[in-house]
């Protein structure tokens, strides 16, 4: 753009390579956020990479849903709310979550709890003593993903929002890396983006998706549901009585992934649809009861 607005200035020879190598891959068709290596989403900017899927707008129908759960939640709520975001990728559901809860509970002081942290216009901020982090606090999310490389992209993202102090990464298998610890039944939500394309709709993903997206985070096995069917049916184990599930699917998958839910238990099940009008969100809640 600035080449193209400065046009009495010969381009230094170090810009028309980048320029060029840029055309060369966009020519076969990689994603122009691979090639800028930023995104927007839900208002906020993100690094992504080739180890994870890019943020789309439908999965913001999905944080926003998970937030007004939360708030509902919040309100009577003693303690901090505990989530987890299961397939994590770029971490952008789980930052988006605490970012908003955060910033609704007290402003951009509260997205800077760790010491000598700097705000956004560079000053250093004062750090609360510990029982004021405690009694602030109003999440602590947990973000599992199996990809190394994709973790560690979604660390960067929370450290660059000064999210540390809420957000956990963890590597591992969905759920897994919560056993053993005590978690069961203490989640308000649990909430995911699993991949959920199915065999058949593969060779219909546009190329620039198939092509450059890793495949183990959009492909969900012969009918797109295998990671579904893991998610609903370990929220029962880790969520509280009346916690609730949220899980994104394909606009093909409500009637199936209802079905699933229903199986294991879930209650007050509905399809929501995303910004576009499409079924895109599996909302579910445990029993009031979890034994």
């Amino acid at each position: 753009m600035r080449l193209y607005m400065d046009v009495d200035r010969i381009a230094e020879s170090a810009e028309l390579e980048l320029l060029r190598s840029l055309v060369k891959r966009a020519g076969r068709h990689e994603p122009v956020q691979y090639l800028v290596g930023r995104w927007s989403f839900f208002g906020f900017e993100l690094e992504v990479g080739s180890s994870t899927l890019i943020p789309r707008p439908s999965t913001e129908s999905l944080v926003s849903l998970a937030i007004e759960r939360l708030r509902a939640v919040n309100d009577a709520n003693a303690g901090p709310l505990r989530i987890a975001d299961l397939c994590t990728g770029s971490g952008c559901i789980a930052i988006a979550i605490a970012r908003s809860l955060m910033l609704s509970q007290g402003g951009r002081r509260q997205l800077a709890w760790q010491r000598g942290s700097a705000g956004e216009s560079g000053e250093l901020l004062p750090a609360p003593d510990e029982s004021a982090v405690e009694r602030g606090r109003v999440c602590e999310v947990y973000a599992t993903e199996s990809s190394a490389p994709a973790a560690a992209l979604a660390q960067r993202n929370v450290d660059a929002h000064k999210l540390g102090a809420v957000i956990t990464i963890e590597v591992g298998d969905l759920d897994r890396p919560f056993v053993g610890r005590g978690f069961e039944n203490s989640f308000d939500l649990i909430v995911s983006n699993p991949p959920y394309i199915s065999d058949v709709e593969w060779a219909e993903v546009p190329r620039n998706v198939r092509e450059f997206e890793p495949e183990s985070a959009l492909r969900g096995g012969i009918d797109g549901l295998d990671m579904v069917r893991r998610v609903l049916s370990c929220a029962p184990i880790w969520l509280k009585p009346r916690g609730t599930v949220l899980v994104e699917i394909s606009s093909s998958q409500g009637a199936a992934a209802a079905a699933i839910a229903a199986s294991h238990g879930l209650t007050e099940i509905e399809i929501r649809p995303d910004l576009e009008g499409h079924p895109r969100v599996l909302a579910a809640r445990t029993d009031a009861d979890t034994d």
